[in-house]
């Protein structure tokens, strides 16, 4: 921390402290292919871009990095849904979807993800 000292009019010393503020760097992490792997601010281990806060925030999932720049791979729109399933799924509470539950659980739900793909 840097700061300044003043003292007051008693002689007591008044530290000034401002802490250092390092701006978070956006990174865009992609595979040897060029297809997105996560966004994030940390410094993982792989290939990344640095990006802007605008992209960060947006965070396309349907964009690919083609020559090192980010060129959007789908001109569909991606919509995923929650539905109940007798044959597969992941089992929940049936009161509480976002409860896993376990085997001996009572009021088990199974729940499937549906994506829908819309040109």
């Amino acid at each position: 921390m840097t700061g300044e000292v003043q003292y007051d009019e008693d002689g007591y010393i008044i530290l000034l402290a401002t802490p250092k503020v390092e701006a978070p760097e956006f990174r865009l992490y992609y595979d040897n292919n060029g297809n997105l792997i996560c966004y994030s601010c940390e410094k993982l281990e792989g290939n990344y871009m640095v990006i802007d806060a605008i992209t960060y925030a947006a965070a396309r999932p349907d964009v690919k990095v083609i020559d090192g720049r980010i060129v959007n791979v789908s001109n569909s729109f991606v919509i995923s849904k929650l539905k109940p399933s007798a044959a597969e799924g992941i089992e929940c509470l049936s009161e509480d979807i976002s409860i896993v539950a376990n085997k001996n659980s009572i009021n088990i739900k199974k729940w499937k993800l549906d994506i829908y793909e819309l040109q």
